[in-house]
């Protein structure tokens, strides 16, 4: 193994022992990490958007994540605002999948960086804090189950890909991914999520199966919505934070991406 792998390896290891452990221990620990992912994320879009200037970085990150999320945590989960917010946080994901079949990017980043952000970052964890703080007793198996179900798309993606991939998926925005790998994705994701019904949980084999499908469908959009932002800033990766994986914004991306469709296929089926 090389040691840029052996480097990957490890980061990634030690990376996913933390948060999984921050997921489980309580609804506190999660919440600290998702205000973290929030905080970390909007600066590494902020440093995309504003390179010239470290106090707008910093700006970025109170306005698109610290006060969409204190605002949202106030806010009665289920409430008509908190509908019209994640409706909007719907729209918003709609346009990023719009604005990829696009031959000019229709995304005002430069003219509108900071409420772009809230709407990509900020208002989506905001309202997924909102979810998981809902219920008297914590269920860690919902955020835990979706990241499970994202890493085990974004690996079999890779794997599937890397060895039977041919077939270019969406070559102008990311050249590596293959229509091989995304399926093949698909149907361990789907396998993956059937699995989660076994343990105990208050979420139903409807509830999980459609998850798998939603994390499939919409978190390899939300990877391909970050690898055209990239492109459209001529970076390789959001940030250097974790060695050999990029940026917060990177690992995560996915995760973003989907937390408005989980949410509105929870409120449906509870």
């Amino acid at each position: 193994m090389s040691s840029v792998l052996r480097t990957r390896a490890i980061t990634g290891f030690i990376f996913s022992v933390i948060v999984l452990a921050l997921l489980i221990k309580s609804s506190l620990t999660a919440t600290a990490l998702l205000t973290l992912i929030a905080i970390l994320s909007s600066y590494e879009y902020g440093r995309l958007v504003y390179n010239e200037s470290k106090v707008l970085n910093i700006v970025t990150v109170i306005v698109s994540a610290l006060i969409p999320i204190a605002v949202i945590w106030n806010i009665e989960f289920g409430s008509q605002v908190y509908y019209i917010l994640l409706y909007i946080a719907l729209g918003w994901a709609i346009i990023n999948i719009v604005n990829l079949y696009t031959s000019q990017n229709i995304i005002p980043h430069k003219k509108l960086g900071m409420l772009v952000s809230a709407l990509y970052i900020g208002i989506p964890i905001g309202l997924f804090i909102a979810l998981i703080n809902n219920s008297p007793v914590y269920d860690y198996l919902l955020p835990v189950g979706i990241i499970l179900l994202i890493w085990m798309s974004d690996s079999m993606a890779y794997l599937v890909g890397s060895r039977i991939g041919k077939t270019k998926l969406f070559p102008s925005v990311s050249p590596n991914k293959t229509w091989e790998g995304t399926l093949g994705a698909g149907l361990f994701t789907v396998l993956a999520a059937w699995g989660l019904c076994f343990l105990k949980t208050e979420f139903s084999l409807t509830f999980w199966l459609s998850a798998g499908i939603i994390v499939w469908m919409f978190g390899g959009y939300g990877d391909l919505v970050e690898s055209q932002l990239k492109r459209y800033y001529k970076v390789k990766d959001s940030g250097n934070f974790l060695p050999g994986h990029g940026g917060f914004l990177d690992r995560f991306d996915s995760f973003i991406f989907v937390l408005p469709f989980v949410i509105l296929l929870y409120l449906l089926l509870n």
